[in-house]
């Protein structure tokens, strides 16, 4: 199972690249994407298309002896991460045929090292259902995870996705990553209402990253919120403030200032 580059093709490792020029035969999902990284490295290898409709064809398994050495790749990343190959490995497996990988990229993983939220604990989901009605449920089995949560979503259903969490989490904390490793790589975070609002505002292309903060197994009361806003503004300006009880209280950055507000006009 051979990583390869999720978007920078020059993000992939050496035994990658020494393994691909090994093999008798490299199963790619799409052979036309396959080449054009099997051209940039000088890799000759015959290249056959497998993919989620042949993946344990006769064509397919064939053609795979346990003295052969063989690279699956998908067409970015990591091999059966939201990529079809799960019933190939588990056909070698059943027939005595060893089965390893050589990490690389994942896009997934490479999101939640920059996205500023937990990473003691996370729980990768893929691409959640198209339609709002079972994509409300699905986030409904997560709502009470104390885990951050990572999501792939398409750029058609990126701002009904952040609202429907937004309606099952809350105003929960977020970063959205689009085109990781590529020429338009962008990170946003902010809160969920915050990141609605800016993609509302923006034309939408590219392949995005959802991950968002996990729940938080101790909710602050408005009586406890006001009162951390309090010491705050004895000793920090009105932006500082609004920035800690936001990320402390797990509130919107919104309804920190007008808190903030309101503590001001009432203070002496």
């Amino acid at each position: 199972m051979v990583a390869t580059p999720i978007g920078n093709i020059l993000d992939i490792t050496l035994r990658a690249i020494y393994l691909l020029k090994e093999a008798q035969h490299i199963f790619a999902e799409d052979t036309r994407v396959s080449k054009k990284l099997l051209n940039f490295y000088n890799i000759t290898t015959p290249l056959v298309a497998c993919h989620e409709y042949n993946e344990i064809s006769p064509s397919i398994i064939s053609s795979i002896t346990k003295e052969g050495v063989y690279a699956l790749i998908s067409d970015a990343g990591t091999p059966l991460i939201s990529d079809p190959g799960y019933r190939l490995v588990n056909w070698c497996l059943d027939n005595g045929i060893d089965v390893f990988p050589v990490p690389g990229a994942c896009s997934a993983i490479a999101g939640l090292s920059v996205a500023g939220l937990g990473t003691d604990l996370f729980l990768f989901y893929g691409f959640l259902p198209p339609k709002s009605g079972a994509r409300k449920a699905a986030l409904k089995n997560t709502k009470s995870s104390t885990a951050t949560s990572i999501f792939f979503e398409s750029p058609l259903r990126l701002i009904s996705a952040l609202t429907d969490m937004l309606e099952i989490f809350g105003d929960r904390f977020c970063c959205v990553a689009k085109e990781i490793t590529k020429i338009f790589e962008k990170f946003q975070r902010g809160r969920l209402s915050e990141l609605i609002e800016h993609f509302s505002e923006h034309k939408l292309k590219g392949e995005f990253i959802i991950i968002v903060s996990g729940n938080k197994k101790n909710e602050i009361d408005e009586g406890e919120i006001r009162a951390y806003l309090i010491e705050l503004l004895k000793n920090n300006s009105l932006k500082k403030s609004v920035e800690k009880a936001s990320a402390h209280c797990n509130i919107s950055r919104n309804s920190a200032y007008e808190q903030a507000l309101k503590i001001r006009k009432q203070t002496p």
